[in-house]
């Protein structure tokens, strides 16, 4: 099968999605969250440190992300990452009837499925980062505990979403590989 194509602007942004999300991830997994009268150990506190410093890079790139996604003038990619209209409903409906009939859909920049899949998972990322930034800010403004304690669950809470489709997202590219599907360096080509 051909090679599925995404513009430079999206594959450069999706690089930097997905280099951050993965850091994000799996620093999340050994950072330690300073608590008052108690000192981290030296590592968890560097990875809470680098975990901060990473965030405000991905609140950068999931709003750079939101600007080149809303901005184009065809729509398109906003129709990818949503394809919540008559036409996108109808192209998820045949792709949900192709997986019945046990044929895998086409990935890469076609919308349907994928398309709707990328939205949702761009949705949790664009959740998760927000509310990273909103727990920076109420920290630095000397919030109370019980407040950032919330923040911080929902948070978490997204972040598991967003564990669930990362490596959902990343089976599914290497299925749509063994099947022919050139979808890894459609979107991962420099």
């Amino acid at each position: 099968m051909p090679e599925e194509t995404w513009d430079r602007g999206t594959r450069s942004l999706h690089w930097g999605l997905s280099l951050a999300v993965t850091f994000q991830l799996f620093s999340s997994l050994v950072l330690e969250v300073p608590q008052p009268g108690l000192r981290p150990q030296p590592f968890g506190r560097l990875a809470f440190q680098a975990h901060e410093g990473v965030g405000v890079a991905l609140i950068a790139l999931v709003l750079a992300h939101w600007l080149w996604t809303l901005r184009r003038g065809s729509g398109q990619a906003a129709r990818h990452l949503f394809p919540w209209g008559r036409v996108g409903r109808a192209e998820i409906a045949a792709d949900l009837r192709h997986l019945k009939a046990g044929r895998l859909p086409e990935g890469g920049p076609r919308g349907g499925l994928a398309g709707f899949v990328h939205g949702l998972g761009f949705l949790a990322v664009s959740g998760m980062a927000a509310l990273g930034g909103l727990l920076l800010l109420l920290s630095a403004a000397g919030s109370p505990l019980s407040l950032l304690h919330n923040v911080a669950g929902v948070h978490a809470t997204l972040a598991d979403v967003v564990w669930f489709y990362w490596l959902g997202h990343a089976a599914m590219a290497a299925v749509h590989e063994s099947r022919g599907h050139r979808v890894l360096s459609g979107i991962f080509r420099l």
